[in-house]
């Protein structure tokens, strides 16, 4: 199915026609070879997987963003991981280890499937069911149609189709438990990312991290500019600087990517 619907220049909307066969074979992922070298097993159902198997690549800009910027000494946080496209790229780099972070436990056995098929250990990806906030505890997840849109508290993207309890911690706390520093932070958390900024200060601030790639969804200006000054303030408190990282297409959207370096 996929070498006769998925070849390079084959258009996207050739998609549709998995509907005709998954009536006689069944639903079932479709494993693809994506452009960074990964494979990935696709559910056709889910946008970003679908994504790829059409297009290879997810977030072209932010790939490559992380492909040149990731070396064999980095220690990578994913978080809000979802299916693990960010984590299968960064062990792809061959990164020193990645932790990625997906409360939903849904989701999370989507990515140990990525793990397997790679055949990635549990020392170079460790899969943390678990959300991160500015406090320890609980929190009501909301699961929405599509798993990327997912997450903590009300974004207006979101269409709801349930909710789960799931462990939250700071990622402060979690360092600490872990003994372990990231240098690497990708931050996609659907509206949540203050939050989760917020539970990060004191690793922020310690000097492991160079680099922060994260997506807002706070209000921008017509470059791209993040104009709720929350963010910038704390991660300019902790010694950083931030970058609009612009789509190919040079459109701005509501949900902006954006680079956060270290100015030591």
């Amino acid at each position: 199915m996929r070498a006769l619907f998925f070849r390079p220049r084959i258009p996207p909307g050739k998609a549709r026609h998995l509907t005709s066969l998954e009536r006689v074979i069944g639903r079932r992922r479709i494993v693809v070879r994506t452009e960074p070298g990964f494979l990935f097993a696709c559910d056709q159902q889910d946008w970003l997987q679908r994504n790829l198997l059409c297009n290879r690549v997810h977030e072209p800009e932010i790939t490559a963003l992380l492909r040149e910027s990731l070396n064999p000494d980095d220690v990578f946080f994913d978080i809000g991981a979802n299916s693990g496209y960010f984590s299968c790229l960064a062990l792809s780099c061959e990164v020193k280890s990645v932790v990625a972070f997906e409360p939903d436990p849904n989701t999370c056995a989507v990515l140990a499937q990525q793990q397997k098929l790679n055949n990635w250990s549990r020392a170079n990806l460790r899969i943390e069911s678990l959300g991160l906030s500015d406090r320890v505890g609980t929190q009501t997840f909301i699961r929405a149609s599509d798993s990327g849109e997912s997450g903590f508290g009300s974004w207006p993207y979101r269409q709801a189709v349930g909710q789960v309890e799931v462990g939250v911690q700071t990622l402060d706390y979690f360092c600490q438990q872990a003994d372990m520093l990231p240098t690497v932070l990708k931050i996609d958390v659907e509206g949540w990312e203050y939050p989760v900024l917020c539970g990060a200060e004191q690793t922020l601030g310690g000097g492991s991290v160079r680099l922060v790639v994260f997506e807002s969804e706070s209000e921008c200006d017509a470059k791209g500019q993040i104009l709720d000054p929350r963010i910038s303030q704390l991660l300019g408190d902790c010694g950083f600087s931030i970058r609009h990282v612009p789509r190919p297409s040079g459109v701005i959207k509501p949900t902006e990517n954006y680079q956060a370096y270290s100015a030591n």
